[in-house]
């Protein structure tokens, strides 16, 4: 009977926390998230400005549905998720004027150019892909259009070949 008890008695706590730890599992399909890759790109620019450029890509972990409670799963590989921060320094001192950071995913067909000036943050393409428009999004989803990003927001960047991609401006200083 001892030896029935000493086995009962654990079995069961692992068993109910188990159970337990089973309760929070959310139905989502991103299963983590790599950061894979940083990036700090110093430019000289004219009249004694520099502008630093950070970026960190994340790449979300994704699996096929088709492959779920399987034991091998099937990987999905996306476009990852940057965040890139731009520090403009205009009088070459220690410390920066002007700071914007921005999130967006990395489109599959193109990349995009910016440029931080006193005024805002400017964006252009390559690989012959051009921006048509700009326009910012307020709090009651209309739209603006602007020439640059030039506050905290949500912008859509509008191709010449109609596609939409979005950009968000978490910090400006």
């Amino acid at each position: 009977m001892k030896n029935y008890i000493k086995f009962l008695v654990p079995s069961i706590l692992l068993s109910t926390s188990i159970a337990f730890a089973q309760d929070n599992i959310e139905d989502s399909d991103v299963v983590r998230e790599n950061v894979a890759e940083f990036q700090i790109v110093e430019v000289e620019l004219e009249d004694n400005m520099k502008m630093l450029q950070e970026t960190k890509a994340t790449y979300p972990v994704v699996f096929d549905e088709n492959d779920k409670y399987k034991l091998n799963q099937d990987r999905i590989v996306v476009n990852p998720s940057l965040e890139t921060t731009f520090k403009l320094d205009t009088d070459r001192d220690s410390n920066y004027e002007r700071e914007i950071t921005i999130n967006y995913v990395r489109p599959e067909n193109f990349s995009y150019e910016f440029m931080l000036t006193e005024n805002g943050l400017k964006v252009w393409s390559n690989k012959g892909m051009s921006v048509k428009e700009i326009h910012m999004i307020d709090d009651k989803n209309m739209k603006k259009k602007v020439n640059m990003l030039t506050s905290e927001g949500m912008y859509n960047i509008i191709m010449k070949n109609g596609e939409v991609y979005e950009i968000e401006v978490t910090d400006m200083k």
